[in-house]
């Protein structure tokens, strides 16, 4: 299984001129807990997590006026492609302890991935009732899933 049969498509983006509040309404109204950042020319510059924002407000910072370009995550950026084993991505969520890996085809965002995407697909893959369930991707995914909980309760 690849990242591409589970990753979304429609990914909300944000410019780094957009302040956080603007992200949050995103974030909000698409029920979602990430946005990417697009640079100038299309590419991928950053992304906002919902800890980007609240380290933000913990820090002082007015989500109304500051600009995601001073405290989105940018700096060792990981995605992956839409090739990519889904055991792979969850393996990479785990051992940078993330939640989020944008799907890029060169520099083009094509889609995002999330422990909720891989949590979801696993849980249907063993539910759905299909003759042979991918058991070790879907443990693998769970597995994931249980290890990233486990470090954010403990951060």
């Amino acid at each position: 299984m690849l990242v591409s049969d589970i990753m979304r498509g429609d990914v909300k983006t944000a410019a780094a001129e957009d302040t956080f509040a603007d992200v949050a309404k995103v974030m909000r109204t698409n029920g979602i807990s990430s946005v990417v950042v697009l640079d100038g020319d299309g590419a991928l510059g950053g992304i906002v997590t919902e800890r980007d924002i609240v380290n933000l407000v913990a820090a002082g910072g007015d989500p109304h006026s500051v600009t995601v370009a001073y405290g989105m995550t940018r700096r060792n950026l990981e995605t992956v492609d839409a090739k990519t084993d889904i055991a792979v991505a969850a393996d990479r969520m785990v051992s940078l302890n993330i939640r989020h890996l944008p799907v890029v085809d060169g520099s083009r965002v094509v889609g995002i991935v999330s422990i909720r995407d891989l949590t979801k697909w696993a849980a249907e893959e063993l539910a759905g009732g299909h003759e042979m369930p991918d058991m070790a991707r879907s443990q693998k995914a769970l597995a994931a899933a249980s290890e990233l909980q486990k470090q954010r309760r403990l951060s």
